[in-house]
């Protein structure tokens, strides 16, 4: 097959720009779905040496983009970088300064790069990368490209805990696959419920338009499912939900790698709906309620009450935690610092007046 594809490619000359792309695209997207990816690799090699000689700068370009995404299952992270640098070359002017005209190409470059930074943990080359696509974003416009670049996005987000930010990366990248028709749009769905919830947000994901044509899926019934049991504070639904194989829930290891600050979620969320009715509650009580050990359940407390989201004291010799009552509600606190601010003003203009009649 090789060698007649070599054979093939001597003819490119001889036949229209566009007649040459169709064919050369129509083989190698063929061979792309082998499992064979060395083979693939050297088919991409082959036609990149022809088209050198062809002057074909376009399809060159293409070529070499589906060359680096070969690189990356593989995984050969060198020959991905190299590529690259290639083709970050092609798109820059002669001072070396990135060329304003090829966008796309531009796009194309950082999008691969980014999928490069996330399969090598490189956050610091990511978070200098990542605006920069943003801002071809804004220009450009290509939802095949932006929804890869979006989605890796909400994963630095998701690495750095800013899990607010990862959901709105998550849920851009979803619109995203959605609009270019990419499979991957259920994939990135599930991402966007993950966030959701690890954010602790109201917005119930599902209520969106483009998210309806997804909720008979099998596995996005599941997500929905797990939120359902997170809202409800139902933690044996939950675990349930999150084991049943038939859920493929546990074979993603990207929702695998969350696993640990999503139990711990549900479990302040149910500790948190557990105290509601009490002013002292004993931490024993709580440890059979959520399965845990004492232990576990005191620095699940600790933590709330340092993130301001229980309002109480842990009595660790007696072995009970005591609740002070509501929280005090932004509003309140809001208030209590525009009064501080007044008087601030008001002594600030006793003592401007008292200096004037000075």
């Amino acid at each position: 097959m090789q060698q007649r594809y070599k054979e093939l490619l001597t003819h490119v000359s001889s036949v229209t720009r566009n007649e040459s792309s169709d064919s050369v695209n129509g083989i190698l997207d063929t061979v792309s779905v082998s499992e064979d990816l060395r083979m693939v690799s050297q088919m991409y090699e082959t036609t990149l040496s022809a088209l050198k000689e062809e002057g074909n700068e376009r399809m060159w370009f293409n070529t070499y983009v589906k060359l680096a995404k070969v690189y990356l299952q593989i995984p050969d992270y060198v020959k991905v970088q190299t590529t690259i640098d290639t083709l970050h070359d092609s798109c820059r002017l002669a001072n070396g300064q990135d060329d304003p005209s090829k966008g796309n190409q531009l796009l194309e470059v950082y999008g691969i790069t980014i999928q490069l930074c996330t399969a090598t943990n490189n956050n610091i080359l990511m978070k200098e990368v990542y605006p920069k696509t943003i801002d071809l974003n804004a220009s450009v416009e290509d939802p095949r490209i932006m929804g890869v670049i979006r989605e890796q996005g909400g994963k630095m987000y998701m690495s750095m805990g800013n899990w607010g930010q990862a959901y709105n990366e998550f849920y851009e990248g979803f619109r995203n696959y959605q609009e270019a028709g990419n499979p991957n749009a259920k994939v990135c769905l599930k991402y966007v419920v993950l966030a959701n919830m690890l954010d602790l947000s109201r917005i119930n994901p599902f209520a969106a338009r483009e998210a309806k044509v997804f909720q008979e899926e099998k596995e996005i019934v599941a997500m929905m499912d797990l939120r359902m049991a997170y809202e409800g504070n139902d933690l044996a639904k939950f675990e349930r939900t999150l084991h049943d194989k038939r859920n493929r829930i546990t074979e993603d290891p990207f929702v695998m790698t969350y696993l640990g600050p999503l139990r711990q979620r549900i479990r302040e969320s149910v500790l948190i709906h557990l105290c509601k009715p009490y002013k002292k509650i004993t931490m024993g009580f709580m440890a059979g309620e959520l399965s845990l050990k004492t232990a576990e359940v005191e620095k699940l407390l600790i933590d709330l009450i340092l993130d301001r989201r229980l309002n109480g004291k842990i009595d660790q010799i007696e072995g009970f935690l005591l609740l002070d009552g509501p929280l005090e509600t932004t509003t309140s606190r809001k208030h209590d610092a525009m009064e501080r601010w007044s008087n601030s003003l008001r002594s600030l203009s006793s003592f401007v007046a008292a200096r004037v009649e000075c």
